[in-house]
């Protein structure tokens, strides 16, 4: 009995890790400024729209963002990508 409690405790583990992407992924897309002002600074990014299931480039301003902003397309995908 106690095996079998181990086995699907395991294969729970695995099957949630496996389903849940990373917490930034499910945020709204990466966006420059707020509704009111746009920011100064450079910083091209990359931001996932779970939509589409896609990575869109975009220019970080440096204020009113989220966590859904990445260094490259491929760390993108690597996180949030099907």
């Amino acid at each position: 009995m106690k095996f079998l409690t181990i086995v699907c405790l395991v294969c729970t583990y695995f099957c949630l890790t496996y389903a849940v992407k990373d917490a930034r992924c499910i945020q709204s897309p990466g966006k420059n400024g707020n509704d009111y002002i746009k920011c100064s600074a450079y910083s091209p990014s990359w931001t996932y729209y779970a939509s589409s299931n896609e990575c869109k480039f975009f220019v970080f301003g440096g204020c009113g963002g989220n966590e859904n902003r990445f260094g490259s397309k491929e760390h993108c995908e690597e996180e949030c990508k099907d």
